[in-house]
C-alpha cells in the first residue's frame, strides 16, 4: 500500500484514511513493526507530522526466521525473503549449515528449493519454492526473462554515461572469480545513475540475464567497481560491506497467475538516495 500526502497531516491519521477499517492500535502496530516508511525511511513515531507531497508506504508483515532472514511473502507454493549481507544463499563445498536455504528448511521442517541466488555479501530479495514443480516453473520464468530483478549499488567514482547497458560474456576461473571472455555466457545489465557524491555514485540496475557476479564484473569492467568489492578491484570500503542490494523482485505467481512485486528496505549506506527507489 502506497500513497502521497495532499496536505499536512499526522501520520497515524493518514494511515487511518488509507485503511479506515483498521483500529488505531492496529495502525500503531504497523509502525512499531517497521512496516511504515515515509519517503523510503522506516518511521517509528505515530504522531509524526507529514508534509505535503511525502510518500507513505505500508509494507507487508515481516516474520523473522533466523540469522537476520526476513520473510516478506509466503504461501503453500513459495516464499520470498530478504537475505542479509554476509549469508550464503545455498550450501557450498566450504559451508553447508549457515545458509538461507538451510535456515528456511529448519524453520519449516519441510523441503525448500532454491530458485535463484544472491552472492554471500549481497543483501536483498530472494525466492524459494516449496515443491520441485514450482521450482521448475519459476526457473522457466527466469529463462524467459519474465522475472524482473532490480538492484541498488554504490560504485566508486562517476560514470561518464549516466545510463546505458553493459553486455559481455562471463566465465569463471579455477579460483571462482568471474571475468568477461569471448567464450563465456551472455550477460546483460541495464543501469542508470541516480545520484552522485564527490567520490562515489549510486546506480539502479536491472538484470536481463542472471549470471554469477554479473553486476560486480560489469561495474568493475567499466572502471567503477562496487564499493567494498575487493575481489573485483574496489579500493573504497567506507561502509564495511559490499554495497549491492536487491531491492525489488517482480514475477508472476506460477500457480495463481497473479502479478507479484516486492521491495526490500534500503540498507543504511543507500538512504541518502532513497527517493530514487520508492
Amino acid at each position: 500500500m502506497k500513497a502521497k500526502t495532499q496536505e499536512k497531516i499526522i501520520l497515524i491519521n493518514f494511515l487511518q484514511t488509507l485503511s479506515p477499517d483498521s483500529s488505531k492500535n492496529n495502525l500503531k502496530s504497523w509502525i512499531e513493526k517497521g512496516r511504515v516508511q515515509v519517503d523510503g525511511t522506516v518511521v517509528k513515531k505515530p504522531h509524526q507530522l507529514l508534509e505535503i507531497g511525502q510518500h507513505v508506504t505500508v509494507g507487508p508483515t515481516l516474520s523473522f526466521a533466523d540469522e537476520g532472514v526476513k520473510v516478506v511473502y509466503e504461501d503453500r507454493y513459495l516464499v520470498v525473503i530478504i537475505k542479509p549481507e554476509g549469508l550464503l544463499s545455498v550450501a557450498t563445498a566450504k559451508e553447508e549449515e549457515r545458509t538461507a536455504l538451510t535456515i528456511l528448511k529448519k524453520r519449516l521442517n519441510k523441503p525448500v528449493h532454491a530458485v535463484h541466488r544472491l552472492d554471500r555479501d549481497t543483501s536483498g530479495l530472494m525466492m524459494f519454492a516449496y515443491t520441485t514443480e514450482v521450482k521448475d516453473l519459476m526457473k522457466k520464468q527466469f529463462e524467459l526473462h519474465e522475472v524482473h530483478r532490480h538492484y541498488a549499488a554504490l560504485i566508486e567514482g562517476h560514470l561518464e554515461e549516466k545510463q546505458g547497458t553493459w553486455k559481455s560474456y562471463l566465465q569463471e576461473d579455477a579460483a571462482y572469480k568471474v571475468y568477461s571472455s569471448p567464450h563465456g555466457q551472455l550477460a546483460i545489465t541495464h543501469y542508470q545513475v541516480v545520484g552522485e557524491k564527490p567520490t562515489f555514485s549510486c546506480i539502479r540496475l536491472s538484470l536481463e540475464t542472471g549470471r554469477k557476479n554479473q553486476i560486480r564484473v560489469h561495474t568493475s569492467d567499466a572502471g567503477h567497481p562496487v564499493i567494498g568489492d575487493e575481489k573485483y578491484g574496489a579500493k573504497n570500503n567506507a561502509f564495511h560491506r559490499l554495497c549491492l542490494h536487491a531491492f525489488q523482485l517482480e514475477f508472476t505467481h506460477p500457480v495463481s497467475g497473479k502479478k507479484l512485486s516486492f521491495k526490500a528496505p534500503l540498507p543504511a549506506p543507500f538512504l541518502p538516495f532513497r527517493k530514487y527507489f520508492l
